[in-house]
């Protein structure tokens, strides 16, 4: 019951973001707006947002591949289905599916692959952190910034994005203590749980163990620092092709805009969805991408924007779903084949 609430709410809370961004548009005007957008660079944008697919299971390759031996084929199937759950089901079970969809595909046990995908989004922090750098660089508000009435009469506050940077790079940090602190003190883990057999049981005891044993394991990467370079560096080019796709859609506008702009926008971005919401980022994607063009480029065409929020939406939900349904069809057609 809890879980179907919260579906409900979060549901409601994308699906109001959406209602306020889009409650003043002019259907003809937004329309006109879309059609405005250059189809070559929108295809450019479809692009980039394909290839980062590929340096995604690259860095994760590199993450598993420490310990395992898995094709690319497996781990790029069950990244993508995963991707696909997220833009499906609500709360980012796609993690969850992720790891389920491994351990299916390989008959690498689930706590291992949960691992790897714990580990996979740690790297992925890193590559976000580098992203609010840059935003933090080149975006410097003396003041907080209020947004156009028609949309939301709210002010964003001139630091946001130094909070972000700091929290970001706070959980960055406690993921990688915590990984570092267990591999370590990993025989000390096993010891105090055989201590605990007496009141556990021997069945739960071994379960526990096994458990730990496959988490220790499965962050072998701490001790291979080419893999450690070569998921970082594959997790830089991920985020930097997100980078890319909104030039893309700002140069199938023509628009003139500061170099930090996309940097802001997929900030602003990852603010927002970090907030349990609606199946398909729905909302909580436009409101992320409208704040960022509105808070670099505070003279734009709102239909403009508006249509630049749609097209960046619907660039990553309709590959991810392709891409994601393609994956299934060949793993469901494999899987009767064998």
């Amino acid at each position: 019951m809890r879980k179907l609430l919260r579906y409900i709410f979060a549901t409601f809370f994308g699906l109001f973001l959406l209602w306020l961004i889009f409650k003043n548009t002019n259907p003809r005007e937004l329309w006109n707006a879309i059609e405005k957008c250059n189809p070559i660079w929108f295809l450019l944008c479809i692009l980039t947002i394909i290839m980062s697919f590929f340096t995604r299971v690259f860095r994760w390759n590199y993450i598993v591949n420490a310990e395992e031996k898995i094709s690319f084929r497996h781990l790029f199937t069950s990244t993508q289905i995963g991707f696909l759950a997220n833009f499906i089901l609500p709360g980012r079970l796609g993690e969850a599916v992720r790891a389920g969809m491994l351990t299916k595909l390989t008959k690498v046990p689930f706590s291992k692959s949960l691992t790897y995908v714990v580990i996979d989004r740690i790297f992925d922090l890193l590559g976000l952190l580098i992203i609010l750098v840059f935003a933090l660089i080149g975006f410097q508000p003396k003041e907080d910034i209020p947004l156009p009435p028609e949309i939301l009469n709210i002010t964003i506050p001139a630091d946001i994005i130094r909070k972000t940077t700091i929290l970001t790079l706070f959980i960055f940090f406690l993921f990688i203590l915590s990984a570092i602190v267990f591999y370590t003190y990993y025989s000390k883990f096993i010891e105090k749980i055989s201590l605990m057999e007496r009141f556990l049981g021997e069945k739960l005891t071994s379960f526990i163990k096994k458990i730990i044993t496959n988490i220790r394991d499965a962050t072998s990467i701490i001790k291979n620092a080419r893999g450690i370079i070569l998921a970082s560096l594959f997790s830089s080019l991920t985020w930097g092709l997100f980078w890319a796709s909104y030039v893309c859609l700002l140069k199938g506008y023509n628009l003139s805009f500061p170099w930090y702009t996309p940097p802001v926008c997929i900030t602003m971005l990852s603010i927002l969805i970090s907030i349990p919401g609606a199946p398909g980022f729905i909302g909580q994607f436009h409101a992320g991408i409208l704040a960022g063009l509105i808070l670099c480029l505070p003279n734009i065409d709102i239909n403009v924007a508006r249509a630049i929020a749609i097209l960046g939406h619907g660039g990553n939900f309709i590959t991810v779903v392709a891409v994601g349904i393609i994956c299934l069809l060949i793993e469901n057609r494999s899987g009767r084949n064998k």
